[in-house]
């Protein structure tokens, strides 16, 4: 239980999209005027094509992480090691899934939030070439990507 503490207090605190949701408003929701959403940022409840499928990253500090983009829902697990079975963290579907886009420095950003939510952790889609190969990627605070052959490089 204490592992599994300090591992979601890490990935709040590093402004992953799975950060923790608090049942509360926040003082920045407050501030905001708005209850559920971040002032100023068009949201919608349906995900980019661009990003769904299953992303993965390895860290050696966190550990690893893998994300399940769907039209309209939003999986996030972890584990400790490379090996084991994934432990699912959270979701969020439906009306529950914000999905926020902008644009900053000529690149198309989006951001998966629950309400209230507001840290903040935007994400792009590019490709880059790896081992001689041309892989898709993710990237934000961390970089995911399409294959765990590339993620835990």
């Amino acid at each position: 239980m204490f592992k599994k503490i300090i591992l979601l207090g890490t990935l709040a605190v590093l402004g992953t999209a799975g950060g923790m949701v608090l049942n509360t408003q926040s003082a920045a929701a407050k501030s905001y005027g708005s209850p559920k959403t971040l002032k100023g940022i068009k949201y919608t409840h349906t995900t980019p094509k661009r990003a769904r499928g299953t992303w993965y990253n390895w860290d050696k500090t966190i550990g690893a992480n893998k994300i399940v983009v769907k039209k309209h829902q939003v999986k996030w697990y972890y584990r400790q090691h490379k090996q084991g079975k994934w432990q699912h963290q959270q979701t969020l579907t439906g009306k529950k899934l914000y999905v926020y886009r902008q644009k900053l420095n000529h690149k198309q950003m989006f951001g998966f939030y629950a309400a209230y939510q507001d840290d903040f952790s935007f994400y792009y889609t590019g490709t880059k070439k790896l081992k001689g190969k041309t892989v898709k990627y993710m990237s934000g605070n961390y970089t995911y990507y399409k294959a765990w052959k590339y993620a835990i490089r």
